[in-house]
């Protein structure tokens, strides 16, 4: 039998409404960190809003500067 391990804790759930800038950075169309547009972005994981009692999740990117800070 396999031992499973413990999953991981989840991310914080970011509270709606939300501003243009934050919806930008929700869609991938801005680095999730510091919401730049310009450079290349690249896949930088997932973050999760409320909706209900359950959570969206989205796929966000990040700029060359912030790729390691997630």
């Amino acid at each position: 039998m396999a031992v499973l391990s413990p999953p991981s804790p989840p991310r914080p759930v970011l509270g709606l409404p939300v501003d243009a800038s934050t919806l930008a950075r929700l869609h991938g169309a801005a680095c999730i960190v510091c919401g730049d547009r310009s450079g290349p972005l690249a896949p930088a994981g997932y973050v999760y809003t409320g909706s209900g009692s359950g959570r969206l999740g989205w796929a966000v990117v990040a700029c060359p500067r912030h790729r390691d800070a997630r």
